[in-house]
């Protein structure tokens, strides 16, 4: 009996430690964040950098670090890889919602190769109105990120709108110094499942 007892315990740790084994192999659900991310209005100067890792904004001082994932400037986006940064980002645009990508791919990311041949064409991803001179993104596109240290996210812009320095929004004649978007993203630290 006392035999019996024994090999039943030493099955139970097998099983214990067989399980623990497979829970430890399970990637981790990424968490869905939303964030408010201002940046410059103009045409010209800095971008302002975002971290996925961090979850928002990376300071510029960071620039020559792999902390920031991408960039933006009024409507144009960097990716911390080739012509724009040190990292090893790339990204690609998935003409899916947000919440059907629920695997990043292995492939097929484009790179910031020169200062005019960036990774992200502005006609990827939002329309512009000539007559009220705005833009808006286009619902239904989906950015997929390697990011600078070769995890993955995805993210939407769920909206583009003018602002001030501050962050309020404003309404023309006034002309906005800023660009308020709201990002939704997922950052997946362990693996490419969302």
């Amino acid at each position: 009996m006392k035999r019996v007892r024994v090999i039943g315990a030493m099955m139970m740790a097998v099983v214990i430690g067989f399980t623990s084994c497979q829970k430890d192999d399970q990637p981790t659900p990424a968490v869905v964040a939303s964030n408010d991310f201002l940046v410059n209005g103009a045409a010209v100067g800095s971008f302002d950098l975002f971290g996925f890792e961090v979850g928002g904004r990376v300071p510029n001082t960071d620039s020559v670090t792999n902390r920031w994932d991408f960039g933006m400037r009024f409507e144009r986006i960097i990716v911390n890889s080739g012509a724009s940064g040190r990292g090893n980002a790339g990204v690609q645009i998935i003409n899916q919602p947000f919440d059907a990508v629920t695997t990043a791919p292995e492939t097929g990311y484009a790179f910031d190769t020169s200062a005019t041949q960036l990774a992200v064409k502005p006609e990827q991803w939002y329309l512009y109105n000539s007559v009220t001179r705005s833009f808006s993104p286009i619902a239904g596109r989906t950015f997929v990120f390697r990011t600078a240290n070769n995890k993955f996210a995805k993210m939407e812009i769920l909206t583009a709108l003018p602002a001030d320095d501050n962050g309020n929004l404003v309404t023309p004649p006034t002309r906005p110094t800023r660009i308020k978007y709201q990002l939704r993203f997922a950052f997946q630290s362990n693996g490419r499942n969302f």
